[in-house]
This record gives C-alpha cells, structure tokens and sequence, in this order.
C-alpha cells in the first residue's frame, strides 16, 4: 500500500476509535499547511506559476481568523478531555511529524518531477 493510502486509512481509524490521537494529527496538517504552506505557496506561485495561487491555497475569509476558530474548536474539545487522553494527544505528535515527513517523499517516488 503506498504511504498516502496508508496514512490516509489510519486517521481514518484514529477518527472512529481514538479521538485525541486524531486531533492531534488533524491539528498538525491543518496548521501546518494553512499557516505554514502559505508561504510555501506564495514562494511556488512566484517562482513558478507566473503568481497563480494553487486551488488549495485558497481560502475564503481571513485566513488568521480560520485558523484562530479552529484553534478555539479544539482547545473547547480538548477542555473535556481527562489528562490522561491529553498526554496521549500530544504522545501522537511524534506519529503526526513522521507522517508529514514521508508523505512528500512518497508523492516524489510515485510522482517524479518532469525533466
């Protein structure tokens, strides 16, 4: 099973039968290509895309106000949480770092860039 398709099928599993290890990767991917990929966006369109903006760098609204109201979801989830399963989201976090890591490596391979 290729990387993707593997990751893709355990937060699909984390979804449906561990809640705080699922947040954890959701909170990770969200912020991380909202906030983060931003730049790696803008940076792409520059260099590349005559500054067109890629489908999935566009949001609408204030993207500092989305992330803030997502922040807010989580932080209200998380209020409900006993230490325990909070311990055990941020456990997952190093799960969550592995992922992101290898999924770009694995677009690469299935996905080489043109000559």
């Amino acid at each position: 099973m290729l990387a993707g398709a593997q990751y893709a099928a355990k937060v699909t599993a984390l979804a449906k039968s561990d809640p705080p290890a699922f947040i954890c990767h959701y909170y990770n991917f969200y912020f991380a290509h909202t906030a983060g990929g931003r730049m790696i966006g803008n940076k792409v369109s520059e260099m590349l895309l005559d500054k067109h903006t890629l489908a999935f760098y566009q949001w609408s609204g204030d993207v500092a106000a989305l992330l803030d109201a997502v922040r807010v979801k989580i932080n209200s989830l998380a209020e409900g949480w006993s230490r325990e399963q909070k311990d055990h989201c941020l456990a997952e976090t190093q799960e969550s770092f592995k992922a992101s890591h290898h999924l770009p490596a694995a677009c690469r391979l299935h996905h080489p860039p043109s000559p």
